[in-house]
């Protein structure tokens, strides 16, 4: 039987909670830890029962509570929430996935990629669209996406915000989120890393953005680079599309049938796996929990497609590693 995998959810548990208040307090964090679904892990598991979910991702949420951090206790506080993180898929092992995080991808975290990897069983890393203005394609990072080409470790990328966007109407996060992701893999295709590291598999929350709406776009303008002399485009040997669909898109649209439509339609049915954002949401993440699968229910596919999108595609790009 197929199993049906959440493949990008969202954990906070209390233990690392509490310190990060000690050590680094924000508004960010004090907005999120007052809600007990981010811990809760017997409840978590209800749901999935509920909705029929076999296995749930676990990754670190609120990108936001790391921004402006000094690097030594960034390290720090990146072992503490693996450890956390870990911790709390052990609690029912045989329902969650735990993913590590990597605040800031630089060398001086590559021993916690292996920590998290080697001594911990994690199945990925998360890392975020921007560290503190720096972009994935930054020379700093280039080791660190060397490092997961080699060893085919799946990444999962996050949004992250701006510091000089408003919160004003959470706009930063409606709209910021999509764009701040677009960017991050457009400067992954564009400075050509996507062709130079072949093996990369890179999850992307939201459908990757605003990518497979802008996909003709996105082609044109490279077509005309020329026109832009101060644009830097690499010369691909592909076309940029075809680098963008390499990326997986996840089914965090809110239940949106005409948002998965067109995301199968740019990235095919093995480049498309299924998520929820637990527990972000109305309902306290159950609103968008249903709705995930039911956009998937809803869709016009093969049952043989439908179950590489639940469950087979982020299943076979974990054990692609090992």
């Amino acid at each position: 039987m197929s199993l049906v995998i959440d493949g990008f959810a969202h954990v906070f548990p209390k233990s690392f909670a509490e310190e990060m208040l000690e050590k680094y307090n924000s508004d960010e964090l004090k907005e999120l830890v007052i809600y007990d679904q981010f811990s809760d892990m017997d409840n978590r598991v209800r749901l999935l029962d509920k909705y029929g979910i076999d296995k749930q991702v676990l990754t670190l949420a609120r990108p936001n509570v790391w921004i402006g951090m000094h690097k030594d206790l960034m390290l720090e506080m990146t072992r503490k929430a693996n450890d956390a993180v870990a911790e709390a898929a052990k609690q029912y092992p045989d329902r969650f996935i735990a993913v590590g995080t990597i605040p800031y991808p630089g060398e001086e975290f590559l021993p916690e990629f292996d920590r998290c990897m080697n001594e911990l069983g994690m199945a990925g890393i998360q890392i975020f669209s921007n560290v503190d203005g720096k972009y994935p394609d930054a020379p700093e990072f280039r080791a660190f996406f060397a490092k997961a080409n080699e060893t085919k470790t799946p990444i999962w990328i996050h949004p992250q915000v701006r510091t000089e966007w408003s919160p004003e109407y959470i706009i930063n996060k409606i709209l910021g989120w999509p764009f701040d992701t677009s960017v991050a893999i457009a400067r992954l295709v564009f400075s050509g890393m996507m062709e130079e590291f072949p093996n990369l598999n890179i999850i992307t929350h939201h459908m990757a953005g605003m990518i497979p709406f802008y996909s003709k776009r996105i082609n044109d303008f490279y077509k005309a680079r020329e026109m832009y002399a101060r644009s830097n485009s690499k010369n691909l040997t592909k076309e940029p599309v075809e680098y963008f669909k390499r990326f997986y898109g996840d089914t965090v649209l809110n239940g949106s049938l005409e948002a998965f439509e067109l995301g199968h339609k740019f990235f095919g049915t093995e480049h498309y796996v299924f998520a929820t954002d637990y527990p972000f949401g109305p309902n306290k993440g159950e609103t968008w929990m249903a709705g995930a699968l039911q956009q998937i229910k809803d869709a016009d596919l093969p049952e043989e497609d439908k179950k590489l999108i639940l469950g087979g595609n982020l299943e076979r790009i974990i054990t692609a590693r090992k």
